[in-house]
């Protein structure tokens, strides 16, 4: 290589990494939260844990004759207490809508006093300041709150610092952040995912743009760099006092960090840049259009039989919440308590598991070719296996004939799909989360051992890019001395 080049490629990543070291250097550090305190998000279980139990001898409307008072049709409906009252929980196409259980008059537009008895239920006996009207905030900014927005928010006095947001069409706490989760969110996932509300409002062009071209910046000034860091290494013909590198004090340190650091932050930032799908790359197939409603046997159909529901609520007498689910044409619903779910038929008996055979069956007129082997697993495999929840198990596993070995894996408890799995989808599961989050085996059984080799590769990506950033630094401060 002549000298001419390497001056270029010298000046091309110093100046590249004067702009996206500071970058890199806060993906490192933002991972690294990550790892250990995700987004705040309120789970179902704890949602469920806060709510009333359910008085099934108060309902009086059947949930067909509720959903009349809904603007739009419902996709699915649950029936939960509010303010000591059951009420209907529809999911529509223009946004969530709440009935009266034992009226049938809608339940919205929630009022202040109202979502903050709803707030107060969820945390008795602690103060709450507000509440405040937000449409859009940085801890709602995923688009499944667009159904209950404008949202109610309310700051509670207590350690913990916590902050509740009712929603103003159902009267329900649909999300609950703490002092930690908010501070830890600003440290991990929102500069990690430049989730920054501005960018992630209704137009997400902006941040589109971002995410599609910031990583390419810094990939081109690791690999820059790893390609002069390899070049000025001399392992044989080495460098007087027999050195190995040229350099001295923190250049020193950053050569030697890059050559053995470098290949990994560029696998992290390659992996990260591709989980977007830039120009089509890496992208993963979804389910065949119409899987869900031909599992289903049919859109959702609110039941019309009031006496239907008393009886199947009366087995399960501490459901605290109640949501209908359909497959093959019948509906079943899913009583949830603290510890668990039951689910319960269309005839107020409590449901069998859907036999495998059955799902195979469903799954291969979706297709539209045979199943070439179809079973039950009990334990996680390559690609249904649990991250920060468990895996569904057991669960149905079911092979297609085709040449891309399709596998859909499905619950048989409710014959909801939990993945269908392609060429496609097999090679975003190996370069994502193989590569960017070390999900392979053995390191995905061994959670313990793999949290601590990621802390340790960061820390040691923090300390690369740490240097690199110092450097950059004195470069632009020796500048300005002597222009």
């Amino acid at each position: 290589m002549k000298h001419p080049v390497l001056r270029v490629l010298h000046l091309a990543h110093r100046w590249l990494g004067i702009g996206a070291g500071l970058l890199v250097l806060g993906w490192f550090l933002s991972g690294l939260v990550m790892l250990y305190i995700p987004f705040p998000k309120l789970d179902t279980d704890t949602r469920v844990a806060h709510l009333a139990p359910l008085h099934a001898e108060a309902i009086r409307v059947s949930p067909a004759d509720a959903a009349r008072a809904c603007p739009a049709r419902p996709k699915g409906g649950r029936i939960a207490m509010h303010a000591g009252r059951p009420v209907y929980h529809f999911a529509t196409r223009d946004g969530a809508c709440s009935v009266w259980a034992d009226t049938g008059t809608a339940v919205g537009p929630v009022s202040a006093a109202q979502a903050g008895e709803a707030a107060r239920a969820f945390l008795p006996d602690v103060p709450l300041a507000g509440p405040e009207t937000v449409d859009r905030d940085q801890w709602t900014i995923y688009a499944t709150y667009n159904a209950h927005r404008p949202l109610y928010l309310f700051r509670a006095d207590d350690a913990a610092g916590t902050e509740l947001y009712v929603s103003s069409r159902s009267g329900e706490v649909v999300n609950r952040t703490t002092r930690l989760e908010r501070v830890a969110g600003w440290l991990g996932t929102v500069p990690h995912w430049l989730y920054f509300t501005p960018l992630r409002g209704e137009d997400t062009g902006t941040w589109r743009l971002l995410v599609l071209w910031l990583p390419p910046v810094a990939l081109l000034t690791v690999l820059l760099g790893l390609a002069l860091g390899v070049q000025r290494l001399r392992l044989r013909r080495r460098y007087p006092r027999g050195q190995v590198t040229p350099y001295r004090g923190l250049k020193r340190w950053h050569h030697l960090l890059g050559l053995g650091v470098g290949g990994l932050a560029l696998t992290w930032l390659l992996s990260g840049w591709l989980s977007n799908h830039p120009f089509g790359l890496l992208a993963f197939s979804g389910l065949p259009p119409g899987s869900a409603e031909r599992l289903a046997g049919g859109p959702f159909t609110p039941p019309a039989d009031v006496d239907l529901l008393r009886r199947q609520l009366a087995l399960a007498p501490d459901a605290r919440e109640a949501e209908w689910y359909r497959f093959a044409g019948r509906n079943y619903l899913e009583a949830r308590t603290p510890g668990g779910s039951q689910r319960i038929t269309d005839t107020a008996s409590p449901a069998q598991p859907f036999p495998v055979d059955t799902l195979a069956a469903a799954v291969a007129a979706i297709e539209g070719r045979p199943v070439a082997h179809a079973g039950l697993i009990h334990e996680a495999d390559l690609y249904h296996y649990g991250r920060r929840n468990p895996a569904v198990l057991p669960a149905a596993r079911i092979r297609m004939a085709d040449s891309q070995d399709t596998t859909w894996y499905l619950d048989p408890a409710s014959g909801r799909v939990l993945a269908r799995i392609d060429d496609a989808n097999r090679l975003h599961r190996w370069i994502f989360n193989g590569l960017h989050r070390l999900d392979f085996p053995p390191l995905a059984s061994l959670p313990a051992l793999r949290e601590a080799l990621i802390t340790l590769l960061c820390l040691l990506g923090v300390t690369l890019t740490s240097t690199g950033c110092v450097l950059g630094w004195r470069r632009l401060r020796h500048r300005r001395l002597n222009p």
